[in-house]
């Protein structure tokens, strides 16, 4: 087992191709945070697909594991995705709900807010999941606390400079309200102020 976060993160951000840069961002801004506390909506789904999936809920287990302290919660609503997550985590509270009814239900506040429930099959008919996020962020709005890092996975830019995605519709409302991406990328985050 890895006595650090360092190694254990270091030989799998290659990994991790297009989300690389951005969950060593991710990880960064945690290390601020005392205690953090993660909400995650899609939880681990096909074993060691962290280039496809990222593996973000394993990812932040181990995080907390080798802190020592924090709180994971994810919430899917496909059993078999919420099986395989209850059988490889050590501190992942796993949930089996749709995630916008169980983020209505949660009270307190977040350090990161992951969003990353509804896949997307063709990024050229993206309303279903950019829809479904932007609903998963209005149920959770009352976790939102000033420093919020909130993160949206699988965006596209096309060569047109359009965006498609999971966050395409969050984009639109952060940037109607002025806040500037902390980092855009495949994964885009904002903290919230």
């Amino acid at each position: 087992m890895a006595r650090t976060w360092n190694e254990y993160f270091q030989p799998l951000k290659t990994r991790l191709g297009a989300r690389e840069h951005t969950f060593q961002k991710i990880f960064d801004y945690l290390d601020e945070c005392h205690k953090p506390i993660i909400v995650e909506t899609g939880t681990y789904r096909e074993e060691n697909n962290y280039t496809g999936d990222g593996c973000s809920t394993l990812l932040f287990d181990n995080y907390i594991d080798i802190r020592g302290e924090g709180q994971l919660i994810s919430v899917d609503i496909d059993p078999l995705a919420c099986d395989l997550a209850s059988k490889n985590t050590k501190h992942a509270e796993v949930v089996e709900c749709d995630s916008v009814e169980f983020l209505d239900t949660l009270q307190g506040g977040c350090d990161l807010l992951y969003l990353d429930s509804y896949n997307i099959t063709n990024w050229y008919d993206d309303w279903a999941p950019a829809a479904h996020h932007l609903k998963e962020l209005f149920a959770a709005y009352q976790l939102l606390n000033p420093g919020t890092l909130i993160v949206v996975d699988d965006n596209i830019k096309t060569p047109e400079n359009k965006r498609l995605g999971k966050g395409r519709l969050i984009y639109e409302l952060m940037d109607s309200l002025g806040i500037e991406p902390y980092f855009d990328s495949y994964q885009v985050g904002w903290i919230w102020c």
